[in-house]
């Protein structure tokens, strides 16, 4: 049976257009509605745990995230030809333009807003591959490894020390506490956070989708995540940012430190690695010894 018809079936609704948009679905139905489908390959108990996390937020109160439409037997997604598919509301808008600066201020304002919701998940609804905060000295190791191991750009060693500096900054007392904070309070990260995972509607509103990496997780993943990808190796312009979301969810000591030790990590490098770019494109993300000094030291006024 087509996936029109199982939609159909399913949610009693009527289809009038489905089209492929990238990775997912729009659909418009005959009595006017605009629903997102997102189609899910991944096993049943990570698919219930994306499906709580968008009944958590919307339980809270957050109108910025996807809300899901429940089957006519209240079942929160579909299975179709052995995929999961759920189905959402379509935000109408369009992904921001992070080179405006007014458009970065807002997502990073946005994501401050977010993470006062991002917690209260109990860590017993969360399968083990989405439960996640003592897993950043193991992922940092393995970006070291990625870098050692690349031999085409040039010396890797000042980065490869810098995976060491923040997996010792991660055992920090202040890093440790912060993760235990993270924990005890049940807090999820969205996991991918970054201009194609939001929609800029009419009204010049935020909202975040495709929760699919989300996990129980240190919140501070999400920003730095964030800072990694659009502010690279600018130590003063991370700094701004980091206050900006401070004045909307205020940092504790605890969680700058640990902000302090995941900054270390030179993520853009081993993205680009991994990605399989061109030597070329690895270089260019290889900033002077002095670069990478200036970037640590403008790091520390932020503990």
């Amino acid at each position: 049976m087509p996936m029109e018809k199982e939609l159909e079936a399913a949610y009693q609704l009527e289809v009038s257009k489905m089209t492929s948009v990238r990775d997912i679905y729009y659909l418009k139905t005959k009595d006017r509605r605009f629903l997102c489908v997102k189609g899910y390959d991944i096993p049943e108990a990570e698919m219930r745990f994306i499906a709580r996390v968008l009944e958590h937020l919307t339980e809270a109160g957050y109108r910025c995230s996807p809300r899901m439409v429940p089957t006519r037997t209240r079942a929160r997604w579909i299975t179709y030809d052995n995929k999961y598919y759920m189905l959402t509301n379509w935000i109408q808008g369009k992904s921001p333009d992070f080179t405006d600066r007014q458009a970065f201020r807002q997502a990073i304002r946005t994501l401050a807003e977010f993470h006062r919701y991002a917690t209260g998940m109990p860590l017993q609804e969360a399968p083990a591959r989405r439960t996640r905060y003592a897993m950043l000295p193991a992922s940092i190791a393995s970006y070291r490894s990625t870098l050692s191991r690349y031999r085409m750009a040039g010396d890797m060693k000042p980065f490869t020390a810098l995976c060491e500096t923040a997996v010792h900054l991660i055992k920090h007392p202040a890093s440790e506490k912060a993760l235990d904070h993270e924990r005890n309070v049940g807090a999820f990260a969205h996991g991918d956070y970054n201009y194609p995972n939001l929609v800029v509607d009419g009204k010049g509103v935020f909202h975040l989708i495709d929760f699919e990496n989300t996990s129980l997780h240190a919140r501070m993943t999400d920003l730095a995540h964030l800072l990694h990808r659009n502010a690279t190796w600018d130590g003063p312009q991370t700094v701004r940012w980091i206050e900006e979301y401070d004045r909307i969810r205020p940092l504790t000591s605890e969680e700058r430190h640990l902000l302090f030790a995941l900054l270390h990590v030179p993520y853009p490098l081993v993205r680009a690695i991994r990605m399989k770019k061109s030597a070329r494109a690895v270089k260019r993300l290889m900033p002077e010894r002095r670069t990478v000094e200036h970037y640590v030291r403008t790091l520390r006024t932020t503990l």
